[in-house]
């Protein structure tokens, strides 16, 4: 890797590393920017689609459904970014789906445990499922954080916001690494 793109990447890792760090010091108002990112990405999204619709309708991968599709998510996506009242409510459906996420893969991981217990009892083997027990914890961990973030969206949201704090520190701290050792 050449000097200058080994110094630009770590530049870039310690910038994102102080965003990690910003937004784990405020997990709500990171989680508030996602109203505003979906929203950029459809705008993002319709324009490249829109940029190259003729040539893709030129390969025959593209019609008239295509365009519109693509300009009606500009219009989406300007509603969002310009509308503070439609970037709450996709930042409250985020956490409240979130929530629910993590409350089926509760289920799922309950389900899971006593799968493995059936499978420890049947086999009677030590160490096949030994641990069935720390999935069932695991599964029950879950489903109390999914129904209390259904209770409560806010502990979805800060949540949310701490994970995306966590990812961009690590990815910083991954961008420098991969620079110093490239």
């Amino acid at each position: 890797m050449k000097t200058g793109v080994k110094v630009l990447s770590i530049l870039l890792g310690i910038v994102m590393i102080i965003c990690g760090t910003y937004c784990l010091i405020s997990p709500g108002l990171t989680f508030l920017t996602i109203g505003w990112i979906v929203g950029f990405c459809m705008i993002v999204d319709a324009v490249g689609n829109i940029a190259t619709w003729n040539a893709r309708k030129k390969l025959g991968i593209a019609d008239g459904w295509t365009l519109f599709a693509a300009i009606l998510s500009l219009c989406f996506g300007i509603i969002v970014i310009a509308s503070i009242a439609v970037q709450f409510i996709v930042n409250i459906f985020i956490a409240y789906m979130a929530a629910a996420w993590v409350l089926w893969i509760g289920i799922l991981r309950l389900a899971l445990s006593a799968k493995m217990h059936h499978i420890r009892k049947e086999l009677g083997n030590e160490s096949i499922a030994k641990y069935w027990w720390l999935v069932m914890i695991n599964g029950i961990l879950l489903i109390l954080i999914g129904i209390l973030g259904l209770m409560n969206p806010a502990v979805a949201a800060i949540a949310i916001g701490t994970l995306i704090g966590i990812d961009i520190l690590f990815a910083g701290a991954n961008m420098i690494v991969a620079a110093c050792i490239a």
